[in-house]
């Protein structure tokens, strides 16, 4: 076996990550209002819907804490006062990290 071959054979498998991960270019933080707030408990979000000040309708689960209560999410929504979204993604879902009030 030649040395450029051998070379060759150890440099592909190295390299093949690169080529085959893409970098997700969606955004982690989103704004607009909300349309549906769906409550897990009396102080836990389950899951909402927010507009995006684009127009896009992104359908959203929360897990844990994300700094609201539902109670207070549905005074944003009632008013339309828009919220500042952190958000992940995982296995297709659009995952609540945080969320805030943003001012007009």
């Amino acid at each position: 076996m030649s040395r450029r071959t051998l070379l060759a054979g150890l440099a592909i498998p190295l390299l093949l990550p690169l080529f085959g991960c893409q970098r997700d270019t969606r955004p982690t933080v989103l704004h607009g209002l909300l349309v549906e707030v769906e409550a897990a408990s009396f102080l836990l979000v389950g899951s909402l819907t927010l507009r995006t000040d684009t127009g896009d309708l992104i359908p959203m689960i929360a897990q844990g804490d994300i700094g609201m209560t539902p109670g207070h999410l549905r005074e944003h929504m009632a008013l339309a006062e828009p919220v500042t979204v952190t958000v992940r993604y995982e296995n297709g879902l659009v995952i609540v990290t945080r969320i805030e009030d943003r001012a007009i």
